[in-house]
C-alpha cells in the first residue's frame, strides 16, 4: 500500500475547480460560518431536544446510545448557556474535522487535487452537511470514522514494528464507540483489508490488535454501565437494528428503500458514483483500502435491510471513504457526468439552505396544510392510485419535519401555560421526544417531567414513586397518543389545547391517583 496517484488521475483531462485548495478552504470556511449561524437560529428537532435532556444528567451511557452526544452537549452549555448554539455547536465543529480529514485522506491515497475534491465532497454532500448541523449519535461518529481510517492507512504504511498511528487509530475509533455503537464496523473493514492484503497481514493484525486494546479502553466505562444495568443499552440496538418487522424471510421493499438510500444519500449521481467505483476499482491495489471500508458498511447494512427497515442514515459511513474512492476515481467519468454531478451536488446545497433558512423566519404554515399534491396527479396515469397515495404520505411526512423544527417552543409554551392552571402536581408525557421538547423550551418544568413507556431506563435520575396518589397532566403531541388508563384511578376526558400557535393538536388529559406500581419497565 505505498502512495501514488490514480492512474485515472493522472490522464490528461483537464483541471477542474474541485482541485482546487483554494476553492476547498472558500467552501469549508463559507459553510462553516452559515452553520453557525443556522445553528443559533433554527429550532431544535425533537431528538435534539431528547438529548439535551441527557447532557442535564451526564452517564457513562443511556439507553438509546453511548454517552458522547450528551458530553458534547454539556460542553456546548458551558460555552454558550440555554441555547440552540449550545446544543450545536460541536455538531458544526465535527464537519469541519470531516471535512479536513477526509481531505487529508484523499491525498495520501490519491494526491493533493484528489484530496481538495475529496474534502469538497465530504463538506457539501447534504448527508454530511446535515449532520455536521444537527446534533445526533452521527455527529460523533462520522469524523471518528475519518480519522480512525487516514490514521489506520498510515500506520499500514509505516514501517515501523509499532507505528503510533495505530494508537492514534484506536484512539479515534474509541471516540466514535462512544458515539455510536456501529463504529465496531471499523474493526470489521479492517480485518476485510488484512485479508486482501497478503504482504501487510502481519503488521495490519498486530497493530489492529493494539488499537482494539485502546478502542476498548477509551469504551470502558460504557461497557462497565451495561454490564450494571443487564446490557440493555446492546439489547436495545440490537434489536432496533435487526428486528424482523414483517416475519418473511426476505423483505423486498426495505432492500429497494435501502438502495435509494445509497443513490442519493449524497446527492444523486455522486452515489451513484460511489457503487460504480467500488465495483470496477475494488480489485486495484490503490481502491482497495477505502473500498472495504465503504462495502463492509453497506453490505452490512444490506443484510439488515432484508429483515428491518433501514433508516437513512444509518449507512452513511460508507460514504466517507465512498467519496474519497470517487475523488481517486474522478477523471474515469466523462465531462459531462462530472458537470451533472457537481449541478445536483450545488442544487441539492442551495435548496436545502433555501429550506432551513425558510424555517427559520417567522409566518403562518397552516396555508401548507390545506396542499394537497396528490390531486395534481391525473387519475388517468397508470398507476395513479398507487401515486396519489405515495404523494399524500410523503406530503405529511414533509408537514411533521416542519412541525419537528417549528413547533416544539409553541407547544412547550402552550402545555406549560396549560400545567400552571391545571393544579397538576406533574406532567405525564407520551413520548420521550415531548419529554425532551418541554426539557429544552421550558425548563421549569424539567423536574416535573415523567415518561411511563420505559422511563426508568432513559431517565434513571426520575423518581415517580414520589407523585404516588397524586394528579398529573397528561399531554400528547404530535400524535395522538396517551398513557396506560390504568396508571391512573381515573382521568378526565380528553380536550384540544387551542392555540392559534401550535401546529397540528396538542391534547390533554388529567390523570388522578397515580399508581406508579404500574409503570412497566420493559
Amino acid at each position: 500500500m505505498t502512495q501514488h496517484t490514480s492512474p485515472s488521475a493522472s490522464r490528461s483531462h483537464g483541471g477542474d475547480w474541485t482541485e482546487s485548495a483554494r476553492w476547498f478552504w472558500g467552501i469549508l470556511i463559507a459553510v462553516t460560518i452559515w452553520k453557525l449561524f443556522t445553528a443559533s437560529r433554527l429550532g431544535l428537532i425533537f431528538d435534539e431536544c431528547y438529548y439535551w435532556e441527557w447532557s442535564l444528567h451526564p452517564r457513562a451511557c443511556y439507553f438509546d446510545h453511548p454517552p458522547l452526544t450528551a458530553w458534547l452537549i454539556a460542553g456546548g452549555g458551558a460555552l454558550f448557556g440555554h441555547t440552540e448554539l449550545a446544543v450545536r455547536f460541536f455538531a458544526v465543529v465535527s464537519g469541519g474535522i470531516l471535512s479536513l480529514s477526509g481531505r487529508i485522506l484523499g491525498q495520501d491515497l490519491f494526491g493533493p487535487e484528489a484530496g481538495n475534491r475529496a474534502g469538497i465532497f465530504l463538506t457539501l454532500a447534504p448527508i454530511f452537511a446535515g449532520n455536521a448541523l444537527l446534533m445526533t449519535p452521527d455527529t460523533g461518529l462520522i469524523p471518528a470514522w475519518s480519522c480512525a481510517a487516514l490514521f489506520c492507512l498510515r500506520a499500514i504504511r509505516d514501517r515501523r514494528s509499532l507505528s503510533p498511528w495505530w494508537l492514534a487509530s484506536g484512539f479515534a475509533a474509541g471516540i466514535g464507540m462512544l458515539s455510536k455503537y456501529t463504529m465496531v464496523l471499523h474493526f470489521v473493514s479492517l480485518g476485510v483489508v488484512l485479508l486482501l492484503s497478503p504482504g501487510f497481514r502481519r503488521r495490519i493484525l498486530f497493530g489492529g490488535l493494539i488499537s482494539g486494546i485502546i478502542a476498548m479502553l477509551v469504551f470502558l466505562p460504557v461497557l462497565i454501565w451495561n454490564a450494571r444495568n443487564n446490557w440493555v443499552s446492546f439489547a436495545h440496538q440490537i434489536h432496533h437494528g435487526f428486528r424482523n418487522e414483517h416475519a418473511c424471510l426476505v423483505n423486498f421493499q426495505n432492500l429497494a428503500d435501502y438502495s435509494a438510500f445509497l443513490a442519493v444519500l449524497v446527492s444523486p449521481l455522486l452515489g451513484i458514483f460511489c457503487l460504480m467505483t467500488g465495483v470496477r476499482r475494488f480489485r486495484d491495489r490503490e481502491f482497495l483500502f477505502p473500498a472495504a471500508f465503504y462495502w463492509t458498511v453497506v453490505l452490512f447494512f444490506g443484510f439488515a435491510a432484508a429483515k428491518a427497515h433501514i433508516e437513512a442514515n444509518w449507512p452513511m459511513p460508507a460514504f466517507v471513504t465512498g467519496l474519497v474512492m470517487v475523488a481517486g476515481d474522478w477523471k474515469s467519468y466523462s465531462s459531462g457526468w462530472r458537470k451533472a454531478a457537481l449541478i445536483l451536488l450545488v442544487v441539492a446545497d442551495l435548496g436545502g439552505m433555501i429550506g432551513l433558512t425558510g424555517l427559520m423566519l417567522p409566518g403562518d404554515t397552516s396555508v401548507l396544510r390545506t396542499f394537497a399534491p396528490e390531486k395534481l396527479i391525473p387519475s388517468w396515469l397508470p398507476g395513479s392510485s398507487a401515486l396519489k397515495a405515495q404523494a399524500a404520505h410523503g406530503y405529511r411526512d414533509f408537514l411533521s419535519r416542519i412541525d419537528e423544527f417549528r413547533g416544539p417552543a409553541a407547544v412547550a409554551s402552550q402545555i406549560e401555560s396549560d400545567f400552571r392552571s391545571s393544579g397538576a402536581d406533574f406532567l405525564c408525557l407520551p413520548t420521550y421526544q415531548l419529554v425532551g421538547i418541554l426539557s429544552f423550551y421550558a425548563p421549569s418544568l424539567e423536574p416535573l417531567l415523567w415518561l411511563p413507556d420505559l422511563g426508568r431506563v432513559r431517565f434513571p435520575w426520575i423518581n415517580d414513586l414520589s407523585w404516588k396518589g397524586k394528579t398529573a397532566l397528561v399531554a400528547a403531541w404530535p400524535r395522538m397518543e396517551s398513557v396506560d388508563v390504568l396508571l391512573f384511578d381515573r382521568y378526565s376526558g380528553a380536550r384540544q389545547s387551542p392555540s392559534s400557535q401550535v401546529p397540528g393538536t396538542l391534547i390533554l388529559w388529567t390523570g388522578y391517583g397515580y399508581r406508579p406500581e404500574k409503570v412497566k419497565d420493559r
